[in-house]
């Protein structure tokens, strides 16, 4: 169906057509490359629903729920809702072919036949030659991941398949308009009469993190050398599938990684309360107690009214060095606040709650009475940290880092904290160090993914991530 002017733009923009494609679609309607690309969308228009129609009346509906089985890794039936559709009906039509152990289909699974396959047969006489070059293009071409190298708005993108490792410039115009270079898509890149087509497209566009479980399934999907090309990843196909399972499970569900503290504990905010009976016999005990030859106490700030008496005391509850970043010269253990005769810990681990009672009760002794634990749920904190103030004030957060050294401070020990990323052992890289990695092919490219997805993910962070960083590791790594 043609889009009107005033439709919403296909390629998702939330704008008019007129006001978003409907100019470079104009300009490129009587190029040899755009009268094809229409004349293909044209005779493939109900491709779906004549191959779905020809499946239930031909096979029956347990066809496709035997497919969905394989596809999904579960035995249930198709979910019509299912966010992988537009990679399973591909897959279904012009891939799978039944299981010889396994299958209702015998006869399909013998032949290797598959559905499009099937239909081809039977029907080429009737079909537009167009159509049948179109799916015998689509029974040739395999699903597979694929990085955006390049993008050219209103015409399309350049994919490098990142498992034979060749480029393909594709037509899309929507792609060309929502795709950035350095993200990856598992897709199939069908090509007919000299013209790439991406079909088989999966909804969610993966980062460029994700880079290096493609490279380790490239790697293991090389080993046996029988097979190249489209014929190896067809033969592979289903690893190919449970990866891209696995990868885009994230964006439809979404969850909350176990976060660690610096010393690998689960994290879990915990606030300790205990009534102190002398507030200045306590101010003194935690500002000349030793703890130990690691661990201080160390007063950050205290406030007295006009006659001397305590207002509030802050002390942060420390150990020199960290187990996890080398750089850093402390690890903050808990945070203690003393205020009308109420003394608080708060710390982000059981664990630390542990200590830090046992702590505070023998710097304090019998001045000192343990009240109360409180635990506070992370979703609960991470609801409370996303609200917004309200229109023209500022979050604490942002008036903290608008000062100049706020920031400086933030920025300097970033750095100090990706510069020791270098030589850490990283899990994406087998164990590696980025350093080492970037020694071989395959983990120069492992790397480079990590490395973008850090810039990304920091652009968006407030304040966002220094570019000096990214080009620190660039330049330390080698990376151009």
């Amino acid at each position: 169906m043609k889009t009107g002017r005033n439709d919403p733009c296909p390629c998702g923009s939330g704008r008019k057509y007129k006001q978003c494609c409907l100019p470079a679609d104009s300009g490129a309607a009587g190029t040899p490359e755009e009268i094809l690309r229409r004349r293909i969308r044209s005779a493939i228009d109900d491709l779906t629903g004549q191959l779905l129609t020809f499946a239930f009346n031909e096979f029956g509906p347990r066809l496709l729920d035997e497919a969905w089985t394989r596809f999904s890794g579960e035995e249930v039936a198709l979910d019509p809702e299912t966010p992988h559709m537009p990679v399973f009906m591909p897959w279904f039509f012009h891939q799978w072919s039944p299981d010889p152990q396994a299958t209702e289909y015998p006869d399909l699974a013998t032949r290797s036949a598959t559905v499009a396959g099937e239909f081809l047969a039977r029907r080429r006489r009737h079909l537009d030659p167009l159509l049948v070059r179109y799916l015998e293009a689509c029974a040739a071409a395999a699903m597979s991941f694929h990085e955006v190298a390049d993008v050219e708005a209103g015409r399309g993108v350049t994919l490098r398949d990142l498992m034979l490792e060749h480029e393909t410039f594709v037509v899309d115009h929507s792609a060309s308009r929502s795709l950035s270079a350095g993200d990856v898509l598992f897709a199939q890149v069908v090509v007919v009469d000299g013209l790439a087509l991406l079909e088989g497209c999966a909804t969610v566009v993966l980062g460029p993190g994700n880079k290096p479980a493609i490279i380790e399934l490239r790697k293991r999907v090389r080993v046996n050398g029988d097979l190249a090309g489209a014929a190896l990843l067809k033969a592979r196909g289903t690893e190919l599938i449970d990866a891209y399972l696995e990868l885009a499970a994230p964006a439809f569900d979404p969850r909350l990684p176990q976060l660690q503290n610096t010393d690998g504990e689960p994290i879990e905010f915990c606030t300790l309360t205990f009534r102190v009976a002398d507030v200045e016999a306590a101010v003194t005990a935690l500002d000349t107690t030793r703890l130990s030859d690691d661990e201080r106490i160390h007063q950050d700030d205290v406030r007295r009214n006009a006659a001397g008496g305590l207002i509030e005391a802050v002390w942060t509850w420390q150990r020199a060095g960290n187990a996890m970043h080398t750089s850093w010269t402390n690890t903050s253990l808990g945070s203690l606040t003393l205020k009308g005769g109420t003394l608080k810990l708060i710390v982000n681990s059981s664990a630390r709650a542990a200590r830090g009672r046992s702590m505070v009760e023998r710097v304090l002794g019998t001045n000192a009475t343990y009240r109360a634990r409180k635990i506070e749920s992370f979703d609960k904190m991470l609801d409370a940290a996303k609200k917004r103030p309200p229109p023209g004030e500022v979050s604490e957060h942002e008036r903290l880092m608008q000062r100049p050294e706020v920031r400086q401070q933030v920025e300097e020990m970033l750095m100090r904290h990706y510069t020791d990323w270098l030589t850490t052992a990283v899990p994406a890289l087998g164990g590696r160090t980025p350093r080492e990695a970037v020694r071989d092919r395959d983990g120069r490219e492992a790397v480079a993914g990590l490395v973008l997805q850090l810039e990304r993910d920091g652009a968006r962070q407030s304040p966002p991530l220094d570019p000096a960083i990214a080009a620190m590791l660039r330049r330390e790594l080698g990376l151009t």
